[in-house]
């Protein structure tokens, strides 16, 4: 009876063992209890597809709302391999993409902020800021989305995952570091279901693809090519009340209105979520009796392989209110020692000097950074010496980050001679400018090098 009694202990305790064994097995797999993971450590090499191009001018931050993983991540422009920052976030108590008021759903979109409250402002449960978006955006409102005052704000309570009415809830400490990067109407926000990342390569030739489709649509507006325009928007197309087929006949009455249109854009942002992406930029429209400079937005989605235009919307007068700025001290100086190094570098050849000169997002040819270093690299390899002379040097500075340079250059290596004009494109990072556009235009009969 005691062996008995003695093998039934045993098999109890062994049981209690075993059951412990599992509920740590358990707990230490359970989603709720495991140590959370940063995205750049379980996706290493991968970018966010959202941030496909930034503008020349404008914020060099962007926002991220994970609404899955309830994090907001913080990425420059500089580095796309990994967030500068990572914060746990509250969003809507309810699943999926807001669609009505009062739904308690945390919207899915590109938007922008569009106003900033202090504390002294604020009611206490917003905590120590608050900065609202643009919900609903022009395409929300295009499919029939309503709902208003989403914000980004701070908490009087502690954070708990999806615990908001729609809105995206930091710590107060957190939303207060947040406020430091964001500029109202161009820090842009993507909030998603999920972060899509991607390989560098696949966002490079769909970012590629994107500004051919826009430089080709511009292109074709401006020559009046009215069937050529039309091919680049969608069949669902519609804007200001207008079908594909209205808009068709509206472009056309405007061009056989005047002799010549002139197409400018600057400051292009594209941006992706959910297979549809938004290109913002500055444009300028002009005719021999009419000139109009706003923010277009245009909305894109992939129709099979081709991108087309579903949504187009013009703002006439710019929406963005930057806070008052000293005005920008001159850097003339600045410019030219910079033009002088960056001449010094390429006539010794160093390679390294050279390229310091180059912003990561350049383009010259066809070529972007790591093609222009390697065209450069093998005319170093043909050329014994190089003589660059610059003359005529004009320097524009358009705002304090950018600035616009053209000179007469005469090159030669060898016994190799052109004669030509340079046009440069420069953008201030930090303390250092950079090239980040270069073209050149023959003025004689030589070839380009």
């Amino acid at each position: 009876m005691r062996k008995i009694f003695f093998l039934s202990s045993k098999i109890q305790s062994d049981f209690l063992f075993l059951v412990l064994i599992l509920l740590l097995i358990l707990q230490w797999t359970s989603p709720s209890m495991a140590s959370p993971r940063k995205p750049s450590e379980t996706r290493r090499g991968l970018v966010p597809a959202s941030l496909l191009n930034w503008p020349e001018e404008g914020s060099d931050y962007a926002i991220l709302v994970d609404k899955s993983a309830q994090k907001v991540l913080l990425y420059r422009w500089d580095n796309l391999l990994a967030p500068l920052k990572v914060y746990q976030a509250s969003t809507g108590e309810n699943d999926g993409p807001k669609l009505r008021r009062n739904d308690r759903k945390t919207p899915e979109g590109v938007y922008f902020f569009t106003g900033s409250y202090k504390k002294k402002e604020l009611a206490p449960r917003y905590g120590t800021r608050a900065f609202p978006i643009d919900y609903p955006n022009p395409m929300d409102k295009k499919k029939g989305k309503d709902g208003y005052g989403i914000w980004f704000h701070g908490l009087d309570k502690p954070l708990k995952p999806k615990d908001t009415n729609g809105c995206i809830a930091l710590d107060n400490p957190n939303i207060d570091e947040l406020a430091t990067y964001i500029e109202l109407n161009d820090t842009p926000v993507v909030i998603s279901s999920q972060i899509e990342m991607v390989s560098p390569n696949k966002l490079e030739n769909e970012k590629k693809q994107l500004l051919k489709v826009i430089e080709h649509w511009r292109t074709a507006w401006e020559r009046k090519e009215i069937d050529q325009y039309m091919s680049f928007y969608s069949p669902r197309f519609s804007s200001d009340g207008k079908n594909r087929e209205q808009w068709k006949q509206y472009k056309a009455l405007v061009a056989n209105k005047y002799n010549r249109i002139t197409v400018k854009i600057e400051n292009l942002r594209l941006l992706k979520n959910d297979g549809i992406v938004l290109a913002k930029f500055d444009q300028r429209y002009s005719t021999e009796r009419l000139e109009s400079q706003g923010e277009k937005r245009l909305y894109l989605q992939q129709n099979s392989t081709e991108w087309k235009i579903v949504g187009e919307f013009f703002q006439k007068e710019r929406v963005r209110r930057f806070a008052p700025k000293k005005p920008y001290p001159t850097s003339l100086d600045h410019i030219k020692r910079f033009i002088s190094s960056w001449k010094k570098a390429w006539e010794e050849k160093d390679l390294g000097a050279y390229m310091v000169h180059y912003d990561a997002r350049f383009q010259s040819r066809g070529m972007d950074l790591e093609a222009w270093e390697k065209h450069r690299q093998r005319l170093n390899r043909k050329y014994r010496s190089v003589k660059i002379d610059v003359t005529d040097l004009s320097i524009v500075q358009v705002s304090d980050r950018t600035a616009k340079v053209s000179f007469k250059q005469n090159y030669q290596a060898d016994e190799y001679h052109d004669f030509g004009l340079k046009n440069l494109l420069l953008v201030k990072k930090g303390e250092h400018w950079k090239i980040k556009e270069e073209k050149w235009n023959q003025l004689s009969r030589k070839s380009r090098p």
